[in-house]
């Protein structure tokens, strides 16, 4: 893939994940603006967030909290079993009842019991009293894999996304999944490698250039371009990745 190629697709995945990303908001949005004149867990609330979790299939559930930062509410029926779970110590729980604002958490082990995304949004009443939060609970590698599929079908580029704390949330090579670049083992033997990780990790875009091997396979060059998208303040990194 030329130069030239390899940024097009670059700001076709930048561009399309963000509008997934935003996606996901709007409709959180609308369900926590309804939430308001629900009640957070009456039979009503649960079909707001029934009908939320059905809108995407990167979706895992939805939930709603009081102010006090426990779940009340959550659908599908199948994680109901996290309703009454006290979820104040997440870091973006605190900010969303602290300032009274829509956030994405990073990748974090969430009350369901696995590893997932959370967007919040604040819940106000009709008379805008505070009342808590909606949330969506959701898989970054399957959001991502919905758009980097299409994208990539036809072409030689592999494409990362990554959190600015090295974890690994989408990669062609699904084995990458989940690994946090700067601790995993897997990373250590290759220097250039990992000098361009924490390029990638602090610098909002850039190119460069390393070498890495997959399964013993001899080192091969690489070239990369970066550039961010994300939510709510939360950066994702977002890499095209070819041989040179």
């Amino acid at each position: 893939m030329t130069d030239p190629e390899a940024a097009a697709l670059l700001i076709r995945m930048q561009s399309e994940i963000t509008a997934a990303l935003e996606g996901l908001d709007d409709r959180l949005a609308y369900a926590a603006f309804d939430l308001g004149s629900t009640g957070l867990n009456d039979a009503a609330a649960h079909a707001v967030l029934a009908n939320l979790s059905g809108t995407d299939p990167s979706i895992v559930d939805c939930t709603v909290s009081d102010a006090g930062g426990t779940i009340v509410a959550a659908e599908p029926a199948a994680y109901r079993d996290v309703e009454g779970a006290d979820i104040w110590g997440q870091a973006h729980v605190r900010h969303v009842l602290a300032t009274k604002r829509p956030i994405m958490s990073e990748v974090i082990m969430v009350a369901e019991g696995f590893q997932a995304g959370v967007i919040a949004a604040p819940v106000f009443t009709n008379e805008s009293r505070f009342a808590g939060f909606a949330a969506v609970v959701f898989r970054p590698y399957d959001l991502i894999a919905g758009v980097a599929g299409p994208a990539t079908n036809g072409t030689s580029c592999q494409v990362m996304v990554i959190q600015t704390d090295g974890r690994v949330l989408y990669d062609t090579d699904p084995t990458q999944v989940g690994r946090l670049t700067f601790e995993d083992p897997l990373y250590a033997d290759y220097p250039d490698l990992l000098d361009v990780a924490r390029r990638v990790a602090d610098e909002r875009y850039g190119t460069a250039t390393y070498g890495f091997a997959a399964d013993g396979e001899e080192a091969v060059q690489k070239k990369t371009a970066w550039t961010t998208t994300g939510l709510h303040g939360t950066e994702w990194r977002v890499a095209v990745i070819d041989e040179v």
